[in-house]
């Protein structure tokens, strides 16, 4: 959420203000890693509105150079100048509740990511990061993409600092010491002041310093999976995009030859262009995927030109979507997706932004599911095999009824829906596969959708949402049997918000569930 900024500006940064509270800077070489942004903005204004006008002055050659060169110089400095300003202005604080962030040259703006509601923290390195040692840190945090924030850039040893200590408050640790802590920091085994403490004089008492946060350690990994580069390259090539772009190839050949290529060519170029990018995008992000569990949660490191080490607190999850197109069927592949809650309603246009296995076997899946949602049992295992791959109503799937045969064909023996323990699994498709899982908890809203052939066969759509990109929905269900899973799954979700862990998972006590679960 945003506020406006304390009026008397920021504490110097590096010192606690009124309240305790330390500020921070971000590194020194912000504004120059960011100037290019302002200066590439400045050249694009000046390219589309006043390049023309220049033109038509009627200038020497030399002059119209140095008119350009002299534009690229002032938009460079301005932009260094803009950037200096941002910089000296932004200034960033954790607090044992909150990571705030205050930012805003003319605009004075304070947002604040409460740690209860911290979806994930994300370190980034584009490649000149990589190459000089410096990284971003983007905080999420639930109610979408507008209550995000972007910590860039600071070293590569204070990035990771920075996200050790946000998961580590976040996860309910006590880093402000207490007092046996600071009295242990302040003297030796003697009984000594240390170079933390220091005396008056002869007979006078000794003064201590206050103690300063804990520096939080990174928490142990364990490996789970990695995705090399073979496997996803060829499940790139079996991609259904891939098999798009070979027959408008072919089919552009076909034209060329019988001599109407001239019409056609450049119009079937940029669609083109359009999916060799996302399959690029695909490669370039899932580079390199590797999946960690820790203490603070799932880990998910990948990236090829800006490499990305995502963590997800324990709990987090809202949803899950299993996936497998025709082609890679045969190959006994699948992709996972994950949805947060600070992804919206809508997904945030990266197709690695939510990726929890770009390409995995039977296996894998299973694994992927039972770490992302802990609850799940080995013997949960023949249920959720009978979503990926079953039909009917085996392992106690509840299918569409035979009537609908006329409205899906292919797919009414596949849509089918099953309650388990913890979470309601929704399974859809026979050409491509889905099993969606939403854990009871987890449930925002429940509804149902009805279209005139729908209504005259007695079916309805019914939908379970949660908060994030992934919205699950199951056509055809009998309308009977929605009514009563509406009222029943409606229940269980308050019943399993009701017993759910504590938001800060380390931190012992009773569970509460307020305004703050996310």
């Amino acid at each position: 959420m945003t506020a406006p900024a304390d009026p008397g500006g920021p504490t110097e940064p590096g010192a606690p203000d009124a309240d305790g509270v330390r500020w921070r800077h971000l590194h020194r070489v912000t504004p120059l890693l960011n100037a290019w942004k302002v200066a590439v903005a400045i050249i694009a204004v000046f390219l589309f509105q006043g390049l023309d006008d220049v033109l038509r002055i009627g200038l020497p050659p030399l002059t119209l150079v140095l008119v350009l060169a002299g534009a690229v110089v002032l938009a460079t400095v301005i932009g260094l100048i803009y950037s200096y300003l941002a910089w000296r202005r932004t200034t960033f604080a954790i607090t044992p509740d909150a990571v705030v962030l205050r930012s805003g040259v003319l605009f004075r703006k304070e947002r604040v990511a409460r740690l209860t509601r911290i979806q994930a923290v994300e370190i980034t390195q584009p490649i000149l990061g990589r190459i000089f040692g410096f990284s971003g840190i983007r905080v999420e945090s639930a109610g979408g993409s507008e209550a995000n924030m972007s910590l860039a850039y600071l070293t590569a040893d204070e990035g990771a600092d920075v996200r050790n200590e946000v998961l580590a408050r976040a996860a309910g640790l006590d880093l402000d010491g207490d007092p046996a802590t600071q009295e242990a920091a302040a003297t030796d085994g003697d009984g000594a002041p240390t170079d933390g403490a220091s005396t008056g004089g002869a007979g006078a008492p000794a003064t201590r310093a206050p103690a300063a946060p804990l520096l939080a350690p990174e928490a142990p990994e364990h490996p789970v999976l990695a995705v090399g580069a073979s496997r996803l390259l060829v499940s790139l090539l079996a991609h259904g995009a891939t098999v798009t772009v070979l027959l408008a190839v072919v089919a552009l050949v076909v034209v060329v030859v019988l001599g109407e290529g001239g019409r056609w060519l450049f119009s079937a170029f940029l669609p083109l262009l359009g999916v060799l990018a996302f399959l690029w995008g695909r490669f370039t992000g899932e580079f390199n995927f590797r999946l960690a569990t820790s203490p603070d949660g799932l880990r998910v490191r990948q990236g090829l030109l800006e490499t990305k080490a995502r963590t997800i607190p324990p709990g987090r999850v809202q949803a899950l979507v299993v996936q497998q197109g025709p082609i890679w069927r045969a190959l006994g592949w699948w992709r996972v997706r994950v949805t947060l809650a600070s992804q919206g309603n809508a997904a945030d246009g990266s197709e690695t932004s939510d990726v929890l296995l770009p390409v995995g076997t039977r296996a894998d899946v299973e694994t992927v599911l039972e770490l992302a949602i802990p609850e799940l049992a080995a013997s949960d295992r023949p249920a959720l095999g009978a979503g990926l791959v079953g039909m009917d109503d085996g392992e106690g799937w509840v299918p569409s009824p035979r009537r609908t045969r006329f409205l899906d064909p292919l797919a009414y023996r596949r849509n089918a829906f099953l309650v388990m323990d913890h979470v309601i699994a929704l399974r859809t498709g026979r050409i491509f596969r889905q099993l969606s899982l939403v854990p009871h908890e987890r449930t925002q809203s429940l509804g149902v959708t009805q279209g005139p052939l729908e209504r005259r066969l007695r079916v309805v759509s019914f939908r379970a949402h949660s908060s994030g990109s992934i919205e699950p929905t199951l056509p055809h269900l009998d309308d009977e049997v929605a009514a009563r899973l509406m009222v029943e799954q409606a229940d269980r979700a308050r019943i399993a918000r009701g017993s759910a862990g504590p938001e800060r998972w380390m931190r012992r006590g009773p569970v509460t569930q307020g305004p703050d679960a996310g």
